[in-house]
């Protein structure tokens, strides 16, 4: 049986951001102390995901957003969870973009958005994701790039 949509009272956007490198393309993942997964936030009244997905990333890692290529839309997530302190359940969904840099793009993570933020293989990408559905992201991200997507990215 299919799952049926979840009615979010959250939406955030962020994306896979994928840089060239000798040893093949390395992911950004980024951590808020406990879990790992891609940098993202929420869309602000107005905002398009895909403009919410570039405006968080920069936030979050300090990549400059002139250099932030939008390659193509992933699939997204969408899970429940509860507020600390037994508070109100949030439904959320998530907007995922694979979002393409340059080479030697350096990650300047601002300490007040996010704990950490690193360059990973996709194997070590995959093994460090805290969440299944991040892997299910990662996965439909490669996929993509392995069928050419974004060869023309910077």
């Amino acid at each position: 049986m299919a799952r049926r949509p979840l009615r979010p009272n959250e939406i955030s956007s962020g994306g896979v951001v994928v840089r060239p490198a000798a040893t093949g393309p390395e992911i950004c993942l980024v951590s808020d102390g406990k879990h790992w997964g891609f940098p993202k936030g929420l869309v602000e009244p107005g905002e398009s995901a895909d403009a919410a997905a570039l405006r968080e990333i920069a936030e979050e890692t300090g990549i400059l957003r002139s250099s932030l290529q939008l390659i193509a839309a992933l699939p997204n997530s969408e899970y429940v969870f509860r507020r600390p302190n037994r508070g109100a359940l949030v439904f959320k969904r998530v907007h995922h973009f694979l979002v393409a840099v340059p080479e030697d793009t350096a990650l300047h993570p601002d300490p007040a958005e996010i704990a950490g933020a690193a360059w990973l293989g996709f194997e070590e990408a995959h093994g460090r994701l805290s969440f299944k559905n991040s892997i299910e992201i990662l996965e439909a991200a490669r996929a993509l790039l392995a069928a050419g997507a974004g060869a023309a990215a910077p």
